[in-house]
Parts: structure tokens; sequence; C-alpha cells
């Protein structure tokens, strides 16, 4: 079964959505992360790391129900310096005859209190049995608007360039995404989130999350997207 499916991915051209790890509360959420200021906005919008105060480190580590062998790990870090922010990521995925990995560094910029900026260059390796290996590079930039203490407003591009793996035996892409969002804080325990998403060659996506915060160890999150359907719940402590 695992040689079938590294030969299935050789002879199909495809793209790399696996890369996209938003941490366990942005995924919660149902990975609307456009407008909603985290550490692992690094890898939905870079610029949302710009509401952190002091330095943050985070990892993440996901075992796959259906599957005892494929994995992914995750980290990122970032460090704030007045209003300039520096933060570097790096995530895997993959099984022993497959893998994929990113590291990226950003940098972000706060002008004033409403308006900020990013941009994050990322290295990307791919691996497959029998096949050899192929490495590619992207770069992806983000603002990030808040009109007042309730509403922001988010945009990102990934992979601006719309760079490819440089393999000339696997044809595979690197996803070029553009992502349009909002974030609305209900109250101080309550934000909603929606997002628009369009990576070329598929269908408009369209997501709405929330995130809850019960008490002040507690959080309960949800999320939908519509194309394809599907539904996201999780909590925080």
């Amino acid at each position: 079964m695992k040689i079938w499916n590294v030969l299935l991915l050789s002879l199909t051209p495809f793209y790399v959505f696996a890369q996209n790890n938003l941490g366990p509360r942005l995924t919660a959420m149902g990975n609307n992360g456009a407008a909603v200021t985290d550490v692992w906005s690094l890898q939905a919008n870079p610029s949302g790391i710009t509401s952190l105060d002091k330095p943050t480190v985070s990892l993440n580590y996901i075992k796959h129900l259906f599957s005892n062998e494929i994995s992914t790990q995750a980290l990122v870090a970032v460090v704030p310096v007045k209003n300039n922010f520096f933060g570097a990521s790096f995530q895997r995925y993959g099984f022993s005859e497959y893998h994929e990995s990113k590291s990226g560094l950003a940098y972000a910029k706060k002008f004033g209190n409403k308006l900020s900026f990013a941009l994050n260059g990322n290295y990307h390796q791919l691996k497959i049995a029998n096949y050899g290996s192929s490495t590619g590079f992207s770069v992806d930039v983000g603002g990030l608007y808040q009109f007042n203490n309730e509403f922001t407003f988010g945009v990102s591009v990934s992979n601006l360039s719309r760079q490819k793996f440089n393999s000339t035996t696997v044809f595979i892409e690197i996803p070029t995404s553009f992502n349009v969002g909002a974030g609305y804080l209900v109250s101080n325990k309550v934000i909603i989130a929606t997002t628009v998403n369009k990576t070329l060659n598929r269908p408009i996506d369209v997501g709405l999350g929330i995130d809850y915060k019960i008490i002040d160890l507690f959080s309960l999150r949800g999320g939908l997207s519509a194309r394809p359907f599907k539904q996201y719940a999780g909590f925080g402590l």
C-alpha cells in the first residue's frame, strides 16, 4: 500500500497542501486565521504576529487517526523588538516513503496602532523514496488593519511569485493562495472570524470560526468551511 501511494504521488501532478498547519487554536476555528492574531499567524497571515508583546514559542504534533505512520510536527517562534517582529517556523509532514518539510523566516512591522505588514520567506523540501528529493522557495506577504478595538481586516498571499519544486521527475507545485478575512471581537470572551480563500486551480472557499473563552483558563472553539464542507471543533487550556 505504501509503494502504491508513492507511485500515485509520482505520476500525478498535484499541489502540496499538508504544509498548511495553523496550530491547535486556528485549526479548531476552521483555519480562519487571516484576521486573527496568534503566534501561529506565521502560517496564516504573518502580519498577525504583531499582537505579541513578548517572545513566544509553540510546538504542534499531529498523529493522524487513520494512519499509524503519517504524522505532522511543527514549531513556530516569534521575538518582538519594539515595533519589529521576527519569526521562525518549521513544519514536517509524511511517512517513511514520502515526506515534505518547510522552514520559514518572517519579518513583520507595526505602523502605529492600526496597520501591520509582514514578509515571510520559505524553503521547501520534498523527499520520495526511490525518486530522490527536490527543493523550492516561496514568499508570503500579509497585511492587517485594525479599524477599532472590535473589528480587524486581514489580507495575505502565499507563494506570491508562483514558485515550483525544481524536480523534473515529479511535477509538484507549491500552492499559491489569496486570503481575505475579518475578525470581530464580540466581547473580551468571544472572537468571530471569517476567511475567503482562493487557491489557484481550486474553487473559492469561505469559512467561519469562533473562539469562546468560557473562563480565563478554558476556551471552546469551532469552525466551518464551505468547499469542501468541513466542520471543526476543539478546546484550549
